[in-house]
Parts: C-alpha cells; sequence; structure tokens
C-alpha cells in the first residue's frame, strides 16, 4: 500500500511575526529538509530553514535528526547542520520544514506550538546577557551561557506545551553574539529535567546566524500532532528482512556496533573506538605531532592515549555503560558519559591532545566550558590550540592580549610522561585555554580573535611582522571564510569541496592520487545527503545509504532516482560555491599532507604516483602544495561532470544475493 507525500512549510516573516503554513506543491522536487533549505536559500538568501526528513514518523531509528539550513558566517556560503534527536519533539508541530525570513525587531525567542489542533507561533523579546551570565536550574545549581538560556526559555514557556508532549529548546550562547562561530544547542528532556545529552548543530556559526542577523536567541518547539505514516512495524521489518535478513532493530545495531560497544575492543562511541585507533596518526599541540617520529607518536599514543586518557574513559564510562541517547528511541545509545559530561571524538580531541590536555578532568573542564559559551568545540580547539603554541614559542606577547603569561602554559610537544605531568600540565593547559577563551568573549584586548582564526592571523602577521598563519590549520573559502577540518589525518579532510567542516568527503587512510581523491570526495557527499536529506544519522549510514530510497519509493510512491536525485543537489551546491574556493593559505597545512604521504613511503607503498608527490614536495613545497590542491577540485569537477552514473551503487546483502543469482 502507498500513502500520498503531504508536505507543510512554515514561514515567519520576523520583522512584523506574520506567518503561514501551507501544503508543498508536489512538483516543487523537495524530498528533504535540504532540498527545502537550499531552495529557499536560492530564493530568499535571507532564509535561515529547519526541519525533517520523510521518516522522521515512523519507528526507524536514527531517523529523527532536526535539519538547519542556511548562510554560514564562518564559512561564507551556504550550510548544513543538524541536532540529533530533535525531530522526535518536532514532528508533534504537524510541519516539515521551518523557514524563517528577515530580522525580529528585537532580540527574541521564537515560539511554536501545537495544540488542540492549532499551530500558533509568536515572538517573544528577550535579553540573554543577564541569563548567559548567571541562571539557576529547579535544584538551584547554578548554569553559565547556552546552559543558562536554554534553563530560563524553558521555564518561562514550557507550560504552554501539552503536559504529556513536553517541547524542545534550540538556543545560542555568548559566542554566537561576538563571534562568526556560534553553534546551536539542545538538550533532550528525561523526567521534566534536561538530560547531560548536548546535541550541537555546531559546525557552520549558524547559532552566529541565527541571533547575528535573525535576532533570534532561542526556539521552543513541540505539539500533539500525529501522522500515523510508517507506524506499521511488520511494513519497516519487510524492508530490513528483505535487504539484511534481519528485523530492523538487528540490523541497526549490527551495523553500528562502533558506537554503542565493540567487544574485542573493549570500548565504543566515537571518543573511544577513535582514541584507540589513532596510533601513528595521532595529532596533538596544535598539529606538531606531525613534525615528531613515527616513534615518538607511537608512543605518545600509547602512554597519554591508551594508557590514561582512553583508559579513564573506559573506566568511567564503558565499563558501568553510562550510554544514552540524542532524545529519540535508538537502541544504539552513542551518548557516552561520566555523570554530566558527554565524551565525543572530536571535541575531546581538539578539547585534548591538540590543546594539549591528556586527561579527562582537565579534558571535561574545558569542553563544559566552550559548550557553556556555545562554540563550535572543534573550531573553538583548533583557534585555541594556536594562540597556545603562538604564546609559547613568544611569538605573541600574551599580556597584550589579555591572556595569563607563558609561564602558565605546558604547552610543547612531548612522548615522555617523565616531561609532560598527564594530570597538572594538561590542567595547567585547560586552565589556560579557557582563559583565552573568556579573553576572546569578554576582553577587548583579544578582539583580534573575535573575527576568526584566519582574518586575525592576517592582521597579527600585518602588525606583528610574523607568520602566525603558517602555524594555523584551516580551510579557507571566499574571502573571509574559514573552516578547522575535522580530526582525521587524511588528505580527504582538506578538500576544497563546496561545504567543508563535514564528512561530505572521503576520509579513508589509504592513498589515492589527489585527482581520484577528488572523485570519491563527491562519491561520498551524494551519499552524504542520503542521511542529511532524510534527516538520518549518519552513524546509521550502513543501512540508510542502500535501503532509505527503496522505503520511500514504496512507501510514497515515488518515481524518483534517489541517488540522482542528492547527487543534482550535491552538483548544484558544488556550481555555486566553487567559485569561493581558495588554495591552501597555511605551511603547517601543506605538512600536514606530506606528512600522510611520507607515512605510506615509510610503511613500504611502492606507488609511482606517491614517490611522484614526495619529489614534488621535496623541490618546491608552495608549489607542490597548489598542484595538489588543484588536482583534488579537477576530480571534483570532473567527478560532477561524469553524472550520477559514475557514482557506484551501496547494494544491501539482498541485493548482491539476488543479483548474483541473476548472473
Amino acid at each position: 500500500m502507498t500513502y500520498p507525500l503531504i508536505q507543510r512549510e512554515l514561514t515567519i516573516h520576523l520583522h512584523n511575526g506574520s506567518w503561514y503554513a501551507r501544503p508543498i506543491d508536489d512538483e516543487s522536487g523537495i524530498l528533504g529538509p535540504v532540498d527545502y533549505g537550499w531552495r529557499r536559500y536560492n530564493l530568499y538568501p535571507d532564509s535561515f530553514t529547519f526541519g525533517e526528513g520523510l521518516l522522521a514518523g515512523s519507528s526507524i531509528p536514527g531517523s529523527r535528526r532536526l535539519v538547519l539550513c542556511g548562510w554560514s558566517p564562518q564559512w561564507e556560503g551556504f550550510y548544513i547542520s543538524s541536532i540529533g534527536g530533535a525531530a522526535y519533539t518536532f514532528h508533534g508541530v504537524g510541519v516539515n520544514y521551518v523557514a524563517l525570513r528577515g530580522q525580529a525587531m528585537h532580540t527574541s525567542v521564537l515560539i511554536i506550538n501545537h495544540r488542540q489542533g492549532q499551530l500558533s507561533v509568536r515572538l517573544e523579546p528577550i535579553n540573554p546577557e543577564p541569563i548567559w551570565n548567571g541562571y539557576a536550574d529547579p535544584q538551584g545549581e547554578p548554569l553559565l551561557g547556552f546552559y543558562a538560556l536554554q534553563q530560563a526559555i524553558y521555564d518561562r514557556y514550557a507550560g504552554e506545551f501539552a503536559e504529556n508532549r513536553p517541547p524542545r529548546v534550540l538556543c545560542v550562547g555568548p559566542a554566537a553574539a561576538y563571534t562568526p562561530e556560534g553553534a546551536i544547542g539542545s538538550s533532550p528532556l528525561r523526567k521534566g529535567a534536561f538530560s547531560p545529552v548536548v546535541d550541537w548543530a555546531g559546525r557552520g556559526g549558524l547559532g552566529s546566524r541565527l541571533l547575528q542577523y535573525h535576532h533570534i536567541a532561542g526556539i521552543i518547539f513541540g505539539g500533539e500532532w500525529e501522522d500515523p505514516d510508517l507506524r506499521d512495524s511488520a511494513e519497516i521489518d519487510a524492508y530490513f528482512m528483505e535487504h539484511f535478513g534481519k528485523r530492523t532493530i538487528q540490523a541497526d545495531l549490527a551495523v553500528t556496533e562502533k558506537y554503542r560497544y565493540v567487544p574485542q575492543f573493549e570500548t565504543g562511541g566515537t571518543f573511544g573506538v577513535n582514541m584507540r585507533d589513532l596510533n601513528e596518526r595521532i595529532l596533538s599541540f596544535n598539529y606538531r605531532s606531525v613534525y615528531a617520529s613515527e616513534q615518538a607518536r607511537l608512543r605518545q599514543h600509547s602512554d597519554f592515549i591508551l594508557k590514561h586518557y582512553l583508559e579513564q574513559f573506559n573506566e568511567e564510562t564503558i565499563r558501568p555503560k553510562n550510554f544514552q541517547h540524542c532524545g529519540e528511541p535508538c537502541a544504539v545509545v552513542c551518548k557516552k558519559l561520566n555523570g554530566r559530561y558527554k565524551k565525543d571524538y572530536e571535541p575531546y580531541h581538539t578539547l585534548g591532545p591538540q590543546t594539549g590536555i591528556f586527561d579527562q578532568r582537565a579534558a571535561e573542564v574545558l569542553n563544559d566550558y566552550v559548550d557553556a559559551m556555545g562554540f563550535d568545540a572543534i573550531q573553538t580547539g583548533c583557534t585555541l590550540a594556536w594562540i597556545m603554541e603562538l604564546v609559547a614559542d613568544g611569538l605573541i606577547d600574551p599580556l597584550a592580549f589579555g591572556f595569563p603569561p607563558a609561564d602558565a602554559l605546558a604547552f610543547r610537544f612531548a612522548d615522555d610522561v617523565t616531561q609532560f605531568d598527564l594530570v597538572n600540565d594538561s590542567r595547567k593547559n585547560a586552565e589556560y585555554a579557557m582563559a583565552v577563551a573568556h579573553a576572546i568573549l569578554f576582553d577587548e584586548r583579544a578582539a583580534i580573535f573575535r573575527q576568526g582564526m584566519r582574518a586575525a592571523a592576517r592582521q597579527l602577521d600585518r602588525e606583528l611582522g610574523i607568520r602566525s598563519i603558517d602555524r594555523a590549520v584551516f580551510l579557507s573559502h571566499g574571502e573571509g571564510g574559514y573552516m578547522a577540518p575535522n580530526q582525521y589525518w587524511t588528505p580527504g579532510m582538506l578538500s576544497p569541496m563546496p561545504m567543508m567542516g563535514k564528512y561530505f568527503v572521503y576520509y579513508g587512510v589509504d592513498f589515492l592520487p589527489p585527482e581520484a581523491l577528488g572523485r570519491k570526495n563527491v562519491e561520498r557527499m551524494t551519499y552524504e545527503l542520503f542521511n542529511e536529506n532524510s534527516g538520518i544519522c549518519r552513524f546509521h549510514r550502513k543501512w540508510a545509504e542502500v535501503i532509505t530510497d527503496e522505503i520511500l519509493c514504496a512507501h510514497y510512491g515515488l518515481t524518483v532516482d534517489y541517488k540522482a536525485h542528492q547527487f543534482e543537489l550535491a552538483r548544484e551546491i558544488f556550481a555555486r560555491e566553487a567559485p569561493k574556493a581558495v588554495p591552501w593559505e597555511s605551511e603547517r597545512l601543506l605538512d600536514l599532507i606530506i606528512g600522510f604521504l611520507e607515512q605510506w613511503r615509510a610503511h613500504g607503498l611502492q606507488d609511482a604516483a606517491l614517490e611522484d608527490w614526495l619529489r614534488r614536495f621535496a623541490e618546491d613545497k608552495q608549489a607542490a602544495g597548489r598542484a595538489f590542491w588543484e588536482e583534488i577540485r579537477h576530480g571534483i569537477a570532473a567527478g560532477f561532470a561524469a553524472g550520477p552514473q559514475a557514482v557506484p551503487d551501496q547494494l544491501s546483502e539482498g541485493q548482491r544475493k539476488a543479483l548474483s543469482a541473476r548472473s
């Protein structure tokens, strides 16, 4: 049995608070929140959108991410970010997508409620500054920044929502007011209290866009609307049985083991598995580990990570099974906790080893402060590590910027626990990093860093006659856009794709010539959009990239080629954003590429292209770096020119067996 595909949009004109909800034309070609956000962005560049995927009303685990789209003040282009589990609540609003237009007259909270069959929308003025400075939860515990504002919004407006359908809050912290890197955070509720499982639309600075341009400090939404579609577990199980030979939950658990618990590793989650697997590819002390020998990096990984940082995590989180989910029913329980501290790989890597921290107590305090201030943790960790190196090496005077003196730091590459006190030196670096983050936000002497590391580096170098930019690791986009790469030592994460800081790249650690890498990036962006445009958590991608299209087409009677649809969306984004691509500007970024290539030579890889690139880098680092970047870009363009048919199909076990039987 098929069902009609009915999608509704809610448009809110913030300048006067007017709004309307209406069905979306069946011929629009919109099949998800990225389609919707991209279409709105092209029609009305001032739009900020958020919405759910077409499976959000189902019982399929991982299908309820809330996807946000809009102009990124950090990347200077279109950007996508998402919040886990939030569409579980948003679905009750009774619309698929929300579009915000223009600017509210005052800094406001947006309230969206569907109650007793009626949709209501209004703006309420709010001054977030005094709330950020201090607010208490119901137990009297003091809260700061994002945490304070989230609690205050809930306390003021939650009573308007149905008692049995608690709302969800999205809001920002001070970083959204003062920098282009502000994130949007949201915590699910459990028994009327906020869970420590905060999920973030972190990358891209959409929190800064929401507050600085639209004048929205927070959004609270919820409702009683119910959708009967895709509630039949027998229908859903049938898809998974056909393709994987298992019911939905069993199949999902089988492909998400990494994010839950891996018995042979005795760890789990992104932090546990990735920290275990770093080995010689560890990145620490603002990437200075790339200049150390492989033996030194392996010692650091063994003695600093495996025997201390990771062992603490395993003892405190994995063995007692301190696991939760993001706010939707999901057996993967990927959120790993120690008390109120949530542990994810990339935040605990940049605000961990990259900032010279290898102890959980120190990392917890720093991560918690950065989250409270509403920063993107990944970007902020890289920025702080860069500043700490500049101070440690005497390139800038810390006192001139309101930072503590250099002797308060322990920021030097080390692989020997007799030379670096894992507890005390980590604590010193965490305290220093917090002081720098505080100064950036609240001390005018450090205002130069509020513009982001790319612009700050240019200004520092111009005024002080130094080359701080060569120690910064960021990707450039447009005149001033920038992005710290995801924390994997692989050239894919440094690619000139139209949207970086996400996983729209091939980030395997195998060596690929740059042109081939560019083509693989196109494949990955296409399939990552399977998840983003469907509102599906990428932790579930091993099934989502295989059967999402079949579920949607069978259930709604669609005839669309889903892979081709996502490919064309990716190609449109590339066509608009490609002219903004800027070659690498930092020498350290080039050294990351060289180090990656040298590792493969040291490991005995015999490849003519590898040797050619190492020769070219040895002869002229800058010229080779530009050529390597250009070849990746050429491969990206060639991948999009080749069309969707050049992107290999992802096949399930059932599909492979069927093809084998026919052959």
